[in-house]
């Protein structure tokens, strides 16, 4: 191995010296990131070979901490006791160095006494697996650095990235990510990819997998300003399930991202809690996720969530069966818990110079409560009707953004068009406001917002007592389908 002594002075760094040799405790940080076969490399280096040889490295880092006697390195003391547990973890050697067996015992007999090694995923799980080792052994006058690897941490928490507050969000949100688990999981936290079991999917006639990706947009913004942060991690799940929903699917497993700059793990953890909370609803595994700390990307207190969603659905059951459509069709308004995620950039412009905690006329809560009530999830609400014999909807528009205006057209065919009749449910007295205040048109606000009905079902006229007597809670036929373009019309 090809080593530098290096002296780190006021101008730098200077070589002193170069060391080739294969000696401790360098190599007993580097053999076990070794994936290659040791004799095989050993033996090209000694043929002049090693460039016909593929050396192949374990992925993670490895940390070795050298134990030494008392009095070390001028006059190490000898002969003392060591102990050593038997039960070290797998992740973890201990390489004996100035050892020797005296009357049966293991004692110190150099100043240089072991070599305890330990490695893992990042420099911090090797990091804290070899000094939680290094705890457990004791002989007489042991001593040991303790500063291994400092200098690439402070160097990382210098530029803005605190390894350790990564450490802290990570144990903060474990047990509420592992709450979401199920049998299908066989790798979770900790692991470079999520496992998940799909030998269930043989159950299905013809199962097709559905993937959706989305964000909360601007409404983090508001959350960061208020302080309230679990409503996000329910909002983005939350989402996906609809977007996923409308097709029919239900969901499997989520995968998160969250980005923000510098991390707080007390945020971090709230806002997973919410997406395992959504998650454990809707009988989802929250399988994995990243959580980037990007310095200089991100501004002070500012962040974003983005998550990606897979989940299930029988072939023959695919939403929208647009070849059943026909004009006479009505369409089924669910209601909104609120804005959902949409229109928050026009939100948080109208509400730049406004108290958010001010009660508005006709609402029992107030104004911040009303913007950050979390993004329904219809699932549990829709599932029993999509279950029916003769399965009665056709159709599902997930209303975000792009409102009525946008959204509802994406479920039609050439053909059709969508007649939406204002007036026919109650529209909750947060969008008049908004409405008012911002002092935005009638068509703008169906066409940036839901305006109370967050989910429309496409269904023959027919079935609308069936499907309203399965569901419970009040619906609206809010309108129907006509011959033409394929557009909304607003009436």
């Amino acid at each position: 191995m090809l080593y530098a002594g290096l002296m780190l002075t006021e101008h730098g760094p200077r070589v002193l010296e170069f060391n080739c040799r294969f000696g401790d405790p360098e190599t007993q940080a580097l053999l076990p990131m070794l994936k290659s076969d040791l004799l095989e490399v050993a033996l090209a280096c000694a043929e002049g070979r090693l460039d016909e040889v593929e050396v192949d490295w374990h992925p993670g880092s490895a940390v070795c901490v050298v134990l030494a006697s008392r009095g070390y390195p001028a006059r190490p003391e000898v002969g003392q006791p060591i102990f050593i547990p038997e039960n070290l973890p797998a992740d973890v050697a201990v390489f004996h160095a100035g050892t020797a067996i005296k009357n049966g015992e293991l004692v110190t007999a150099g100043g240089r006494v072991l070599g305890v090694t330990g490695w893992g995923d990042d420099l911090e799980s090797a990091l804290r697996r070899t000094y939680q080792a290094v705890e457990q052994i004791h002989f007489d006058g042991m001593q040991y650095r303790r500063d291994i690897a400092s200098r690439s941490r402070q160097a990382y928490a210098r530029a803005g990235v605190n390894i350790d507050a990564g450490n802290r969000a990570v144990a903060m949100m474990s047990e509420s990510v592992k709450s979401t688990y199920n049998r299908r999981v066989l790798a979770g936290i900790g692991a470079f990819g999520g496992l998940y079991d799909a030998a269930f999917l043989k159950a299905y006639r013809h199962p097709v997998l559905v993937a959706s990706t989305d964000g909360v947009g601007t409404k983090v913004a508001l959350a960061a300003q208020v302080g309230k942060y679990r409503s996000v991690g329910l909002d983005i799940v939350n989402h996906c399930i609809d977007d996923i929903l409308v097709q029919g699917a239900r969901p499997l497993f989520f995968l998160d991202y969250f980005a923000t700059s510098p991390l707080k793990p007390e945020i971090t953890a709230e806002i997973v809690q919410g997406m395992a909370e959504a998650c454990r609803e809707a009988g989802c595994v929250l399988l994995g996720g990243e959580t980037a700390e990007m310095p200089g990307v991100y501004a002070p207190e500012a962040f974003d969530v983005a998550g990606t969603i897979v989940g299930v659905v029988e072939r023959d059951a695919i939403l929208p069966r647009t070849a059943e459509l026909s004009p006479g069709d009505v369409l089924l308004g669910f209601r909104s818990s609120g804005p959902h995620t949409n229109g928050y950039s026009l939100i948080r412009q109208i509400c730049q110079n406004l108290a958010l905690d001010q009660v508005i006329e006709g609402m029992a809560i107030s104004l911040q409560e009303a913007l950050l009530t979390p993004h329904r999830s219809y699932l549990n609400l829709l599932a029993p009707v999509l279950d029916l014999p003769d399965p009665p909807i056709r159709a599902l528009a997930h209303l975000t953004g792009g409102g009525f205006i946008e959204n509802i057209p994406r479920v039609l065919p050439v053909g059709l068009g969508a007649v939406v009749r204002r007036g026919a449910w109650p529209v909750p007295p947060l969008f008049h406001w908004i409405q008012q205040t911002g002092r935005v048109v009638e068509d703008e606000m169906y066409r940036v917002f839901n305006m109370g009905i967050g989910m429309v079902a496409v269904i023959r006229k027919a079935d609308v007592a069936r499907v309203q007597q399965a569901l419970e809670e009040e619906t609206w036929v809010i309108g129907e389908l006509v011959s033409g373009e394929r557009k909304v019309t607003l009436v």
